[in-house]
């Protein structure tokens, strides 16, 4: 087979790309891995968001009472 003028034999070719294959390979399963654990803690931060913001609106909604009953004593 010929590549750039020279008379390569059709093995060494499809091992070459057989290498480049691999690496690529080995390069996604990286990168899945990456993304499944960021999808992770980005789950887990939305979590703790949730439950921050939940517990915000209760102490909110604690304190309209206590000044309502404030109000009406007055």
């Amino acid at each position: 087979m010929l590549v750039f003028g020279i008379d390569v034999p059709l093995v060494e070719v499809m091992l070459a790309m057989l290498i480049v294959i691999f690496v690529v390979l080995l390069e996604t399963i990286v990168i899945l891995a990456l993304l499944t654990r960021q999808t992770n803690k980005i789950k887990k931060l939305s979590e703790a968001v949730e439950r921050i913001s939940h517990g915000l609106g209760e102490v909110k909604s604690s304190e309209n009472k206590i000044l309502d009953v404030l109000k009406k004593k007055k």
